[in-house]
């Protein structure tokens, strides 16, 4: 079977691959289920797929948990015939008073799609308090003047994406599928809203909904390219006291992209170490 991707569809994937790659770091370090510690470091890689292409590249995620201070990490890299991007994300941040509250976050990719120019673009977030207090792009890449105006209300108590981490690993609740996540990224600011679908053995799977809020063109944003539901396979590890993402899918016109574990290792303050593996 062949097939052909027009312009639309290019666009389309290149709006969807950073959208795929922050719900598994929304997601990456768990969700507390019971009382206990946290892990003080969690290492995760996943392969990432799209239907029409096959394996196309990695995704890997690292976060670190120190007297309450976290400091997180992710890199991407897709090679495939029409699209390549390359991406590194960081964030830091403390709790306080049991929430989450980010400090800064970086964020810098290189995208090049097919018969087009390559794209390089980095842009930096720092917070004061409970609020976004500065957005600084590294490179020319302001807003359009077509976009949804963000205004200072919707940049209040908010999280960058790699942050949503910490956010779900003080949620806690038994349905770890019940969670909506408030995310800034420095251009667009939207919810993931996560709600139960099934349960696949003592997997829980959750359908996500990625909702516009602004600072997207109208029509236009990560969502834009979903056909279908997007589904979360969260797998719980009792022992580290989180449930760690198994599997992302999200389905497109012109076929799904998925994220599927390919190993997770965790490492909790008294150094235990606990291994999973596809």
């Amino acid at each position: 079977m062949t097939y052909r991707f027009g312009h639309g569809a290019k666009r389309g994937l290149a709006r969807l691959v950073p959208a795929a790659l922050m719900l598994a770091c929304g997601a990456s370090a768990g969700l507390a289920q019971r009382p206990g510690p946290l892990p003080a470091s969690v290492d995760a890689v996943y392969r990432i797929s799209f239907t029409a292409l096959g394996d196309i590249g990695h995704f890997h995620f690292n976060s670190n948990l120190n007297g309450g201070a976290y400091s997180l990490a992710a890199d991407a890299k897709i090679n495939a015939t029409i699209f390549k991007y390359d991406a590194n994300m960081g964030s830091h941040g403390s709790l306080v008073s049991g929430k989450t509250q980010p400090a800064s976050h970086a964020f810098s990719y290189r995208q090049k799609t097919f018969l087009k120019k390559k794209k390089i673009k980095a842009l930096n977030i720092t917070f004061a308090g409970p609020a976004v207090s500065n957005v600084t792009f590294v490179l020319p890449d302001g807003l359009s003047p077509k976009a949804i105006p963000v205004t200072p209300e919707q940049l209040r108590n908010v999280l960058d994406p790699l942050s949503g981490v910490m956010a779900l690993s003080l949620a806690g609740g038994a349905d770890p599928c019940k969670q909506k996540l408030p995310i800034y990224d420095g251009k667009q600011r939207f919810d993931i809203v996560f709600t139960p679908l099934r349960r696949a053995g003592a997997d829980h799977v959750c359908n996500v909904r990625l909702v516009p809020i602004s600072g997207h063109k109208p029509g236009e944003g990560a969502a834009s390219v979903v056909n279908g539901k997007i589904e979360l396979v969260l797998r719980p590890v009792p022992k580290a006291n989180v449930v760690i993402p198994y599997s992302v899918s999200v389905p497109t016109t012109v076929g799904t992209a998925s994220l599927t574990t390919e190993k997770v290792d965790i490492t909790m303050p008294d150094q235990q170490r606990i291994a999973l593996r596809r």
